[in-house]
């Protein structure tokens, strides 16, 4: 995807994901080396767990739809094709 392709919209959500991701593992390496050192409080990979899965939702959905979209695309753009050339068919069958 091309940054100025994207509407505000997805670039407010792909910008928060990236907050919450790097937010995430920011606390999960601070619970790490604050005391007792080299434990992490169970709040603290559930924070990570939820910046995860809210990351892994924005990438994978947007991945998905533009995906879609460009499949839909090029459905389209072959079925108008197609029907162009049975045109031009039908109209030099005809003279």
């Amino acid at each position: 995807m091309e940054k100025e392709k994207l509407d505000i919209k997805t670039k407010f959500a792909i910008v928060s994901a990236v907050v919450a991701f790097l937010i995430g593992w920011g606390l999960t390496v601070a619970g790490f080396l604050l005391p007792p050192r080299g434990e992490v409080h169970d709040s603290v990979l559930w924070i990570l767990g939820q910046a995860l899965v809210y990351a892994a939702s924005v990438f994978g959905v947007g991945m998905y739809i533009s995906s879609e979209m460009t499949k839909l695309r090029t459905e389209n753009r072959n079925y108008i094709d197609r029907a162009l050339e049975k045109e031009k068919e039908e109209v030099a069958h005809e003279d």
